[in-house]
């Protein structure tokens, strides 16, 4: 167990699957207290009680991070309720391929943009607040391979994964004097119900051909970097873009 981590009150929004759910899972097994939310209730829920069930120690709160009023009210919550939040993990997002750049609707552009970017923002701007008056944080923003590149028929994805490394980098700049540390972590083809939305022949075409270690990656590879990022042995590392891609983005 990294003591480092012991106690701490983990605040983790997406958490009801896929990256959220495991981060949630190895940080409660490492002693942290767990504020799972999420818009998805029955799978936050599940989450919660598993963790709860072995030991853990979890909280869940049904969140929609792309509405500030409410980003605002729950983290104020968890704040009076528990006195602090010392980590914090901004994984809330959707995704989807949807056509060329000119051929998005601005429903589809404007909801990406709320939830991926805009929901972060938020989180951040309530998270940096409570850590200012800790005197202390660490904030994990996840970013993705389409916030380094361009992305083909996703053009409002890779947008609002590009702003979330800006936001990230601007932060680090803002508040490493005041002890608070904000990286990203930037996973490249992670096995997610996002794959969902690519072409198998093109996940073939990435795994055989595109990743050196001709595999997609899992959430527990992600989980444990961002528990990396968190804990005490990163204590130095600020304002960074961990790739997880499996050196996809090497060559």
């Amino acid at each position: 167990m990294d003591e480092s981590l012991k106690n701490k009150v983990a605040f983790i929004t997406g958490a009801a699957t896929g990256i959220g759910k495991e981060t949630a899972l190895l940080l409660a097994k490492h002693g942290a207290k767990i504020m799972i939310a999420d818009i998805n209730e029955i799978e936050g829920r599940a989450t919660t009680k598993t963790i709860n069930d072995s030991g853990g120690i979890a909280y869940f709160y049904k969140l929609d991070t792309s509405i500030k009023k409410d980003v605002a009210k729950v983290l104020d919550s968890i704040f009076k309720e528990h006195g602090s939040i010392e980590l914090a993990v901004n994984n809330a997002g959707i995704g989807g391929l949807v056509g060329s750049l000119h051929t998005i609707e601005e429903p589809t552009w404007e909801r990406m943009i709320s939830v991926c970017l805009s929901g972060v923002f938020y989180c951040m701007q309530e998270e940096l607040k409570h850590m200012i008056s800790n005197k202390s944080g660490k904030i994990v923003n996840v970013s993705s391979l389409a916030g380094l590149n361009g992305v083909r028929n996703g053009s409002h994805y890779s947008a609002a994964k590009h702003g979330v490394i800006g936001l990230t980098k601007s932060a680090a700049i803002e508040y490493g004097g005041l002890n608070i540390r904000v990286n990203s972590v930037c996973p490249g083809f992670i096995q997610t119900a996002i794959l969902d939305d690519v072409p198998e022949k093109s996940l073939e075409f990435v795994k055989n051909l595109r990743v050196p270690m001709r595999r997609i990656g899992n959430t527990i590879e992600v989980a444990e970097s961002i528990l990396w990022l968190l804990s005490e042995k990163s204590s130095f590392v600020n304002g960074e873009g961990l790739l997880i891609d499996g050196g996809f983005q090497a060559g």
